[in-house]
C-alpha cells in the first residue's frame, strides 16, 4: 500500500503564517485555500519587498513579488532569473515533482523561507555579471505553461 501524504488543513496552513509574521495579513478562503501578503526584508541591507502567496488545497503554492512592480534588471539582463511568469514576477522556488515541497509541510518552514532566500541571491544578481547563483534547476522550457502543472 503506497504511503498517502497527511495533509497540513489550511487552518493550520493560517495559524503558522500568523504565528511566525503577526505583521502579516493571511486570508482563508473557506479552508480551501490561502492568500498570504507580507513584507519581506532578506538581510539587514536588503531592500523591502512586498510578497503574495497563494495556496489551494491540491495546487503547490504560488510566491509573487507585488512590489516592486516590476523588479528592477541587473544592469545586461533582459529578463529576471529563476521565474515562472516575468509579468507577475513569480518565484521559481522548487522542482513541483512532490519531492522539494508537498502538502504535509509548513508553508512557514519551507516556501516563505525559500523566498527569502530567492530574494538574497536576486540582490546578488543585481550587482553581479547576470550569473543567477541561487543554485536550483529551472525545468521548463518557454512554451510550457506553469498553469499545466495543476
Amino acid at each position: 500500500m503506497a504511503n498517502k501524504i497527511k495533509q497540513l488543513s489550511i487552518g493550520v496552513q493560517v495559524g503558522m503564517l500568523k504565528s511566525m509574521f503577526p505583521q502579516s495579513t493571511v486570508t482563508n478562503l473557506r479552508d480551501k485555500g490561502l492568500i498570504w501578503k507580507h513584507k519581506i526584508q532578506p538581510s539587514p541591507l536588503s531592500d523591502q519587498y512586498e510578497v503574495k502567496l497563494e495556496y489551494d488545497i491540491g495546487k503547490p503554492p504560488r510566491f509573487y513579488v507585488i512590489h516592486p512592480l516590476p523588479l528592477p534588471l541587473s544592469k545586461n539582463a533582459k529578463k529576471l532569473p529563476h521565474v515562472y511568469d516575468q509579468k507577475k514576477q513569480r518565484l521559481c522556488l522548487y522542482y513541483p515533482d512532490g519531492k522539494q515541497w508537498n502538502p504535509s509541510m509548513p508553508l512557514t518552514k519551507t516556501v516563505v523561507l525559500w523566498a527569502y532566500e530567492w530574494l538574497y541571491h536576486y540582490e546578488l544578481w543585481l550587482g553581479s555579471d547576470d550569473d543567477w547563483k541561487g543554485g536550483g534547476v529551472h525545468p521548463y522550457n518557454n512554451q510550457t505553461k506553469i498553469d499545466d502543472l495543476k
